[in-house]
């Protein structure tokens, strides 16, 4: 999301694959970073982490102003993002759970797993006060979720998200505070950041799905998805 926000304001920039390159994030590390995504300005002697496109925009020198949605879209958008995705998985083939795209460590199964997990991070957040994305939603490894255990996973983590936020919804619960790794933000920007974020592995998961020769049924289309009030950056991977 990071450096399609980049891309999207004309920002130059140089990435660094710290996934498949050692020493990139020892280069970060000897700055003081320790996680990702992060983006340093100059020699290191600014630097973030995490998603804020306000500090983002600060940080780098572009203008931006971030959407406040109200509860009802966000929760609406994130249930609708998470039925999208179960019915999506429910096509994979059973040869393909490990399929990955190009040399990205991530397979089917663990995007499918991510997704989920990232929208009951939404759930813990606002029971806690506190998102730590940068501990939470670290990459894991997880064989043996596939088919339906990850179906029956999928399904938990959308009956806890449908049952903590069910309606009436109070705006000023949405408007206080949380700790996020990237400093403060409201229960809305950490919720942006959800849908955003499930959003786009969605495409993703359609597109290992078409590589696998299988067009999703019933899908989200990106223009449902900028109906629902995504900010999509254009590439999918």
């Amino acid at each position: 999301m990071t450096k399609a926000l980049l891309s999207q304001r004309g920002v130059e920039f140089d990435a660094m694959d710290v996934a498949n390159d050692p020493s990139a994030m020892e280069a970060l590390r000897a700055l003081g970073i320790a996680s990702v995504p992060a983006v340093v300005v100059g020699d290191g002697e600014h630097w973030m982490t995490g998603w804020n496109p306000s500090r983002l925009a600060q940080l780098v020198g572009f203008a931006y102003e971030e959407r406040a949605a109200a509860p009802e879209e966000l929760i609406g958008s994130i249930g609708q993002i998470v039925e999208a995705a179960l019915r999506a998985l429910a096509e994979v083939p059973p040869d393909a759970w490990d399929f990955t795209v190009n040399d990205r460590k991530r397979p089917i199964r663990e995007l499918g797993r991510h997704v989920f997990d990232v929208v009951e991070r939404g759930v813990d957040a606002d029971v806690l006060d506190q998102f730590p994305a940068n501990r939470w939603l670290l990459g894991h490894d997880t064989p043996a979720l596939i088919g339906a255990r990850l179906i029956r996973y999928g399904e938990a983590a959308r009956q806890k998200f449908a049952a903590w936020y069910t309606e009436p919804l109070d705006p000023k619960a949405f408007a206080r505070t949380i700790d996020a790794d990237v400093g403060p933000r409201t229960l809305t920007q950490v919720l942006e950041r959800t849908r955003l974020h499930a959003g786009q592995h969605l495409r993703q998961i359609y597109a290992m799905l078409e590589m696998n020769g299988v067009s999703p049924r019933d899908r989200l289309t990106d223009d449902d998805l900028r109906r629902l009030g995504l900010d999509l950056p254009a590439d999918v991977f």
